[in-house]
């Protein structure tokens, strides 16, 4: 019996011919480049922008660098207590103190780092302008502000700014002080009654007299005006109110402040009337009302 040998079998051969695999290759060629291309493209793009890390440490980085209202005033006194500072740089830092204490806060904040006693030393200056800034920068603080107010005559503001407005001094610096006595006793008749107490009335009678350009008298009477009809609005407040323990308070310290009276006494009936001849007619309304 013949046994026939079969011969193994051989592999399959590749289907492609030789054009279709250079064609194939050159797709997987052409296939690399692209990604290659978008791979490059992804970190190009990225390179413009900062990671969330960078971001925020940047971010911590301008925060430390900004500086608070209440940081840049402590500055601002350092730099005007050094004896290296000019006279004018002082009169530059009371300029940006005046723009910073408008607000209600700021001014607080300012009698605590003891800006309170810097502006009244300012007054006693031999430097008529510092004079001029302390006592603008002063009466900025007080307005609207009723604890800048009380720090103010309890350390002893008032007898400061009555006695600056007594001496010797430019008009255009009682100008200013005068500004800072009706800040201080705006609203506030505990300071209303010191003032009287303390002279107020006979230092601004002689300013009055004295003042030929009738730009202090105008300023004088204004305030007086002013003290006057707060009282009277207090006192005609509503019946609503009468029962409103903090307002009957303020009528109680508003009684003790006889300034009417003291007006008649100090003979501004005689005073008052020259204003009359002014042109100005919010002032002949003051002067008709007073």
């Amino acid at each position: 019996m013949t046994v026939c040998l079969c011969r193994e079998q051989e592999e399959p051969r590749s289907s492609l011919g030789p054009d279709e695999l250079k064609q194939a290759m050159k797709k997987i060629k052409d296939e690399m480049k692209a990604s290659s291309r978008d791979t490059e493209q992804e970190d190009s793009v990225a390179s413009k922008y900062r990671t969330l890390e960078e971001l925020k440490k940047d971010m911590a980085q301008l925060e430390l660098l900004v500086e608070t209202d209440g940081q840049i005033m402590k500055r601002l006194l350092e730099q005007f207590n050094s004896s290296n500072s000019t006279t004018e740089q002082r009169l530059t830092i009371l300029q940006e103190l005046e723009y910073l204490v408008h607000q209600v806060d700021n001014a607080q904040v300012l009698c605590s780092m003891g800006g309170l006693q810097l502006m009244l030393q300012g007054l006693n200056s031999s430097d008529f302008r510092l004079q001029e800034s302390s006592a603008f920068v002063l009466g900025s603080a007080l307005s609207s502000n009723p604890t800048v107010q009380v720090k103010a005559v309890e350390n002893g503001a008032l007898q400061t700014l009555l006695t600056t407005l007594a001496t010797a001094q430019p008009i255009h610096v009682k100008k200013k002080v005068l500004f800072a006595v009706a800040s201080l006793l705006r609203h506030f008749p505990y300071a209303q009654r010191h003032f009287l107490s303390h002279g107020g009335l006979q230092v601004l009678s002689e300013l009055f007299r004295a003042d030929r350009g009738g730009v202090l008298r105008t300023r004088i009477v204004t305030m007086l005006y002013d003290m006057i009809s707060e009282k009277e609005m207090i006192s005609q407040a509503g019946l609503d109110l009468a029962l409103d323990t903090a307002h009957s308070e303020r009528v109680r310290q508003y009684s003790q402040v006889s300034l009417q009276g003291e007006l008649l006494e100090e003979g501004w009936c005689g005073l008052v009337p020259q204003l009359l001849e002014s042109t100005e007619h919010d002032y002949r309304e003051k002067v008709d009302g007073h």
